[in-house]
């Protein structure tokens, strides 16, 4: 049964078949040398990784069974791995031009791409990795390759909870307009809890203008691939009210995927 209110059926259905199209031809052309520099193998490799997360988002938001979206899960990985062999391949004194793609926080955009949107997919793939039950070890290499520093206290608490020994214990946010009262949620009592989970997710949507997918539901033809709209769901919340056993936050609002770590 679908997930998503605001396309029907048909929609998602030609949805997943053009983010399949989409991955088998970006990563044929990447295979084939089409992209002649490295940077702009780079930047195929990286549209690649985040095309991977739309598609399982999109899995979701159609009604997919969890065997499907699993399945679009666990290939998020080797696409990962892919960005970071890629960018291995780099110039010494061209370096840095990777730090766009993999750091987070304060870094610049990679292909037009706010920095927010890499914070954002990684938790929205720690997520579903959860929510899928995937196993430890696939879990570990995950959180080798994207959760490389320690400077985000949200993701520090989470990626613990994960399994990573983290040798810090930071307390700033890279995004506090965000997400500093998910944060918050985590260490308050349980009769506070509801409000500071029901603030995020009400105050979620409007706070993310530099989302690659904000407003993609008024999106009638795709002009590049960000342009595609997958759902808009709030997996962060989702994620830490499991990781962390919180009180539930208001169960009908239209952003939070009640239900994501239980029952998809």
């Amino acid at each position: 049964m679908i997930r998503d209110s605001r396309r029907d059926v048909t929609y998602f259905n030609k949805l997943l078949i053009d983010l399949d199209i989409a991955l088998q031809e970006t990563q044929q052309a990447l295979d084939d040398k089409v992209f002649t520099s490295i940077s702009l193998q780079v930047d195929a490799a990286q549209q690649l990784f985040q095309l991977s997360i739309m598609r399982a988002v999109a899995h979701y938001s159609a009604g997919s069974e969890l065997a499907t979206i699993k399945t679009a899960v666990l290939a998020i990985l080797d696409y990962r791995r892919q960005l970071s062999t890629t960018a291995d391949k780099l110039p010494s004194a061209h370096q840095c031009y990777r730090y766009d793609f993999e750091k987070l926080g304060e870094w610049g955009e990679a292909c037009g791409s706010a920095n927010i949107n890499r914070y954002i997919y990684v938790l929205w793939w720690l997520t579903l990795l959860t929510a899928c039950d995937v196993e430890q070890s696939h879990i570990d290499s995950v959180l080798e390759l994207v959760c490389v520093d320690e400077n985000d206290a949200l993701l520090a608490r989470i990626t613990s909870k994960l399994g990573r020994v983290n040798t810090a214990c930071p307390d700033n946010l890279y995004y506090p307009e965000t997400y500093q009262s998910l944060y918050d949620a985590i260490t308050a009592s349980p009769l506070e809890q509801p409000a500071l989970l029901g603030k995020f997710i009400n105050e979620w949507y409007d706070s993310l203008e530099e989302a690659d997918w904000y407003e993609n539901h008024d999106c009638d033809c795709e002009f590049v691939y960000t342009d595609y709209y997958i759902g808009y769901w709030c997996f962060e919340a989702a994620l830490v009210v499991s990781l962390f056993n919180l009180s539930n936050p208001i169960g009908n609002n239209e952003f939070y995927p009640k239900g994501l770590l239980s029952d998809i």
